[in-house]
């Protein structure tokens, strides 16, 4: 997996670095590093190349500033890291536009201090690659570029595999040390059925492979229904799958559910994400039984973004219900955590809470008049993302 500026941010010096713009751009990759203090070095950079400067050049010069940040967007670079004491707003305005990063380097710290720990992390990874996050070559025992066919126990030119044209999403389920189907094939037999019976309600085709210690299960969008749609259906029923096996089997589940991916060679992408969803999900937020991978992305750049950004983040989109919460003593921002946490579902809503139905459609109406919003689809990422805000800053 190569480096992005997310990652780069929980090395020990460059957490040091303040996000000052771009934040919505931290999860770009970055393949090389460059420094410089020439003005001609934009004819020698490339995409996904992380820049280094001490800003001198720009110094009495903003206009000059504002335009590097518009062809570094152009050419689709990693970011900039600048040691300019001050970044000049119509710069910053320009960054958040191109969701390009611009990072400020304390005073105390010189370029090489940067450079080196993030030369260090992107040469570590790559000689990391053939081992990634259990990888696929460590499970099946062959390189990635046959893995997607290995997964399904096939090679290219079986007939199973023109039979697969549509989309699909890989699940997770790992078992735990202490057990698997070699030692206990009763329980194994009763977790292979129980996955049977709640896919065939959802009528939904799949393909199950027992890779070492951890379940894949291939759903397949055959009808189609398309990503929106077959995702939904994958959650609820990967839900629906954990609870079940939860009240009989005697296992600790945690299920990771990757991207929906088209064409066979994707295959693999889908199982990586699933596989880095339980990972970065346990890290993030542990105790829970389902990581989604397209869930985490908002909250690792969220990490990295400043106290007061965070503030003001919460503030913007929250404070009527934190304030009358602190008034009232309610659970307004709890509930509606756990609303969207349940998919905008009422009753799910109330079940996990331990409260009636009505009292959700109660707190749910009043979230709605407080906000001044019907809580849709526009409204419910910025939400999401004051949650995350919040999550933060009650850890912090």
């Amino acid at each position: 997996m190569h480096l992005t500026l997310t990652d780069a941010l929980a090395l020990p010096q460059i957490k040091q670095c303040q996000v000052v713009a771009g934040i919505l751009g931290l999860n770009r990759e970055i393949q090389s590093i460059n420094s410089f203090d020439a003005p001609d070095v934009l004819s020698w950079l490339k995409p996904n190349e992380l820049i280094l400067t001490t800003g001198y050049l720009f110094q009495d010069n903003p206009q000059q500033l504002d335009q590097f940040v518009i062809e570094l967007a152009k050419m689709n670079c990693s970011g900039l890291f600048i040691k300019l004491e001050e970044i000049p707003q119509t710069t910053i305005n320009i960054a958040n536009m191109a969701n390009l990063p611009i990072l400020k380097i304390p005073p105390e710290f010189s370029l090489s201090e940067i450079m080196s720990p993030l030369l260090r992390e992107i040469v570590t990874r790559q000689n990391e690659h053939k081992e990634l996050s259990y990888n696929i070559e460590d499970m099946y025992g062959v390189g990635t570029e046959n893995s997607s066919y290995r997964i399904l126990g096939m090679t290219e030119d079986n007939s199973s595999f023109h039979q697969i044209t549509g989309g699909f999403i890989c699940t997770v389920l790992p078992l735990t040390l202490q057990w698997n189907h070699r030692n206990d094939s009763i329980a194994y037999k009763q977790l292979i059925k129980t996955i049977e019976t709640l896919t065939g309600q959802y009528k939904i085709d799949k393909l199950i492979r027992n890779m070492k210690l951890s379940l894949v299960i291939i759903y397949l969008d055959t009808l189609p229904l398309g990503s929106t749609s077959f995702y939904s259906q994958v959650t609820q029923l990967s839900q629906q799958i954990v609870s079940t096996l939860s009240k009989h089997l005697p296992l600790e589940l945690t299920l990771g559910i990757g991207n929906y991916h088209k064409g066979i060679n994707n295959l693999s992408n889908s199982l990586q994400e699933a596989l880095q969803s339980i990972e970065l999900g346990k890290r993030l937020n542990s105790g829970k039984e389902i990581y989604c991978y397209k869930d985490l992305a908002t909250f690792k750049i969220l990490q990295y973004a400043p106290k007061n950004v965070l503030i003001d983040i919460v503030t913007d989109n929250l404070a009527p219900l934190k304030d009358h919460d602190d008034e009232t003593e309610s659970d307004l921002i709890k509930t509606l955590e756990t609303y969207m946490q349940c998919n905008l579902r009422p009753a799910e809503t109330a079940r996990k809470m331990g409260v009636h139905r009505n009292t959700i459609h109660f707190r749910i109406k009043s979230i709605k008049k407080r906000l001044g919003s019907d809580l849709s689809n526009d409204d419910l990422f910025t939400l999401k993302l004051a949650l995350y805000a919040k999550r933060l800053l009650d850890n912090q």
